[in-house]
């Protein structure tokens, strides 16, 4: 199993990495060619790994524990929550300092990547604090 993970994560570092090369390639004279499409290719990325990783999970579930794979679809729909209540926090203003027109769904899918980022962080930030506690009281 640990060898599947380790292939999954070459195959998107390289994705990720030929991706990249090719948005920094492309562009024109002002260099906006190449920001367009990193952000682009961010939402690809995002998206396949998602996909990926529910994957895994539910090939994982199957093999060890066909009974565990209710608790993994509850997490995918505390996963799907947490993205619509990021989709619904996100506002999709556009920057004042931008040169040209970004379509109202590329601010608004940014906003709600930007806020799951901060939902994410501060949830990672509680689980170490809560694991760092209830370490040091099982000591």
């Amino acid at each position: 199993m640990n060898k599947l993970f380790k292939i999954v994560g070459w195959v998107l570092g390289l994705v990720g990495l030929f991706l990249g090369i090719f948005c920094l390639l492309k562009g024109n004279a002002d260099n906006e060619g190449p920001v367009n499409s990193l952000l682009s290719y961010t939402y690809v990325l995002f998206f396949a790994a998602i996909a990926i990783w529910i994957l895994l999970a539910v090939f994982i579930a199957l093999k060890n524990d066909p009974k565990s794979l209710l608790k993994g679809l509850l997490f995918i729909v505390i996963g799907v929550i947490v993205v619509g209540v990021a989709y619904m926090l996100a506002g999709g203003q556009p920057v004042e300092t931008m040169k040209e027109e970004i379509a109202p769904g590329t601010l608004k899918l940014t906003d709600t990547m930007l806020t799951l980022t901060y939902i994410l962080g501060g949830a990672a930030i509680v689980a170490i604090i809560f694991g760092a506690i209830k370490g040091a009281i099982n000591k």
